[in-house]
């Protein structure tokens, strides 16, 4: 909604939908968000955690204005930590700025650690396994982001149990990609280190058409 970006450290919003074929598509989908349709993803700097509080506020205000004509259910909602950020070759574009450069859509993959922080993963993803992601056609850069334990307070509701969302951006059409890059997602899985919650393609929102 346009008044959030009246709130300081709201930096950019973006929304992806899962309809149609894209509910086919899916590499994995477990528990409640196997029931994804929609998806909306803010990027928030300082001051975080006041805008947070903003943020649920405003979310009231323009509910009981009517603003939200359209309620669904929330399956998940958390404040994470950017911890890598990745851009393809053929993108021509810095990491730092992938989410603001137009997209068709998104693989999401939601993983879970198995026991603890799984900072060898990680190492791995960052030195080999998001060059080979990236290096498929279709691709645009990738984002993955990490539960926080930095907060004074959490909003009641929201999630505080560790977690991996990886956003990769797709220049390419989602669901065609998504097929290419299934056997690179699978490899995350390989070694045990985290289980998948939920993996699929997701298309970028067209505004006025999600226009209440």
């Amino acid at each position: 909604m346009p008044e959030q970006y009246q709130l300081a450290g709201i930096v950019h919003g973006l929304r992806w939908i899962a309809d149609g074929d894209y509910l086919h598509h899916r590499l994995a989908a477990h528990g409640p968000l196997s029931e994804v349709g929609n998806v909306v993803h803010y990027l928030v700097g300082d001051p975080v955690e006041e805008t947070f509080d903003d943020f649920v506020a405003l979310g009231r205000t323009l509910r009981d204005n009517g603003r939200f004509p359209v309620a669904r259910p929330l399956l998940q909602i958390a404040g994470l930590r950017l911890l890598q950020w990745h851009c393809s070759p053929h993108a021509l574009i810095s990491p730092e700025v992938v989410p603001f450069r137009p997209h068709r859509g998104i693989l999401l993959i939601v993983e879970e650690p198995t026991d603890g922080r799984s900072n060898d993963w990680l190492q791995w993803l960052h030195a080999e396994h998001f060059p080979a992601l990236l290096a498929t056609p279709g691709t645009a850069g990738a984002w993955t982001f990490g539960s926080s334990a930095g907060w004074s307070h959490i909003p009641r509701g929201w999630r505080n149990d560790h977690q991996y969302i990886t956003v990769v951006y797709l220049d390419g059409d989602p669901l065609t990609t998504t097929a290419a890059l299934a056997p690179l997602v699978e490899e995350r899985w390989r070694s045990r280190a985290v289980r998948p919650v939920f993996a699929g393609p997701l298309r970028t929102m067209i505004n006025w058409e999600a226009w209440p």
